[in-house]
């Protein structure tokens, strides 16, 4: 079925776009507001680096758990779920008073809400094949990526024009009816499940697994049934594909790229250019402008120009990444252009490997296993992240003239050059040169 002229697959990953984006506003909009949360609540730098190592850290498992349930019980309920714990949380962040409440609501925040990626990625991969998976990746990824571009702004502006910050979060909490309502009416876990789905719907999304002989067009009623009667993939199979456990190190590292972005860089302009809070929403949604921007073109050459060849535009990544962050390391005046061509080009490059990294394990293994499969990669980018941002605090200089943020900028850089050799190692298995006999990845379901 298409939706006037648009197929109903990019329905789905606008509406899960969509879904994303209101999900991720806690998290853009309690960064952002963290200096004058900091100051309300009586919070220092290390307690805000342990509040973000906390969420991340109960956030990473919920990854794994999450994928789990996902493969087992269907997406589109567990991201019901999620909507449904996020207006929660996100409601009850305007009743923290105390550093411990603030530290206890960022952990169960990170253990309940780590349940929006994995089932929404879960549901593109099955409805997406390897000729547009990138670019659905890349669209779900400007939740985490645009968002920050436009919330910054609305929080601060928000909180500024109310003169509270909590009732930013009020009003937030209740924006969660709407990614509840789209994900109960227009999510779909698999086509076949979608009464509109016509046969060239079916043939588009099974289009791989047709061409590599696993089924028979027409036969997708018992797709599902037969994955899961088959076992899947075990937990310890996905680590004998050296391109997966690439995957698993690239995702630790554009995850403390992208929190080290989030978590320090609205800090970063208050301390060491002292931005006031409407300024400091502006400059940091440049960042993000750019970042949507990069995702989205390297998505559409990962997919169109490089015909699946996932390295090519993780290594662009980081390689590109790398001089703006050691940029950023040395800028410590106020020099707006500097500043702008730093901030327009971390975002930029540092959000390029999202769309192709995160189709490799459907690309290595199956759709039908990427629950778990992604959900490991995640929970560990998300884990190692949680203890970055406990780094980055702790090389944060307090001089007599203000704070040295150097330090942590050169500790992202390192890490971006981890993510340039990790990079090197991923191929799929539409591009490896040669596949090991009895591989585990594939299912036979036809």
């Amino acid at each position: 079925m298409r939706f006037g002229a648009i197929p109903y697959r990019w329905v789905i990953a606008v509406t899960l776009f969509v879904a994303y984006s209101i999900q991720y506003l806690d998290r853009v909009k309690t960064n952002v507001l963290n200096p004058v949360i900091a100051h309300d609540v009586g919070l220092s730098t290390a307690d805000l680096g342990t509040g973000a190592f906390l969420m991340l850290l109960f956030y990473g498992p919920s990854q794994y758990v999450s994928g789990i349930l996902t493969d087992r019980f269907g997406a589109k309920r567990i991201l019901i779920f999620s909507v449904i714990a996020w207006s929660i949380m996100t409601a009850w962040m305007a009743h923290i008073q105390t550093r411990d409440e603030y530290f206890f609501r960022m952990a169960l925040f990170g253990a309940l809400v780590g349940t929006e990626y994995v089932p929404s990625a879960r549901i593109l991969m099955r409805w997406f094949n390897k000729e547009g998976r990138a670019r659905a990746q890349a669209l779900l990824s400007w939740a985490w990526i645009l968002t920050p571009a436009w919330a910054s702004v609305f929080a601060t502006q928000f909180a500024h024009a109310a003169g509270d910050w909590r009732i930013v979060f009020y009003v937030t909490a209740a924006f969660g009816v709407v990614p509840l309502l789209m994900i109960m009416l227009m999510i779909f876990d698999r086509p076949e499940q979608f009464k509109g789905a016509t046969p060239k719907d079916l043939e588009y999304a099974y289009r791989d697994e047709i061409e590599r002989g696993e089924i028979r067009v027409g036969h997708y009623q018992d797709v599902e049934a037969k994955a899961r009667a088959s076992g899947g993939i075990r937990f310890v199979d996905l680590f004998k594909s050296r391109s997966y456990i690439a995957v698993v190190v690239v995702d630790i590292v554009m995850q403390i790229t992208l929190y080290g972005a989030l978590t320090w860089i609205p800090l970063y302009l208050s301390d060491v250019f002292h931005f006031k809070l409407q300024e400091m929403g502006l400059w940091s949604g440049l960042y993000f402008a750019a970042g949507a921007i990069g995702s989205f073109t390297s998505s559409y050459l990962s997919d169109k120009v490089f015909r699946g060849n996932r390295r090519i535009m993780i290594l662009a990544c980081f390689v590109g990444l790398a001089p703006f962050v050691f940029l950023l390391a040395r800028l410590n005046e106020a020099d707006p252009t500097m500043l702008a061509i730093c901030l327009c080009g971390m975002g930029f490059f540092g959000n390029m490997a999202w769309g192709p990294f995160l189709t490799v394990p459907a690309e290595i293994f199956s759709p039908e296993v990427y629950g778990k499969a992604m959900g490991f990669v995640n929970g560990a980018g998300y884990t190692v992240a949680a203890f970055s941002a406990k780094i980055f605090a702790s090389l944060v200089v307090v001089t007599s003239t203000g704070k040295d943020y150097s330090n942590g900028w050169l500790f992202i850089g390192a890490c971006v050059l981890v993510g340039v050799v990790a990079a090197s190692f991923i191929k799929t298995r539409e591009n490896e040169e040669s596949q090991p006999a009895g591989n585990p990845a594939v299912i036979k379901v036809g």
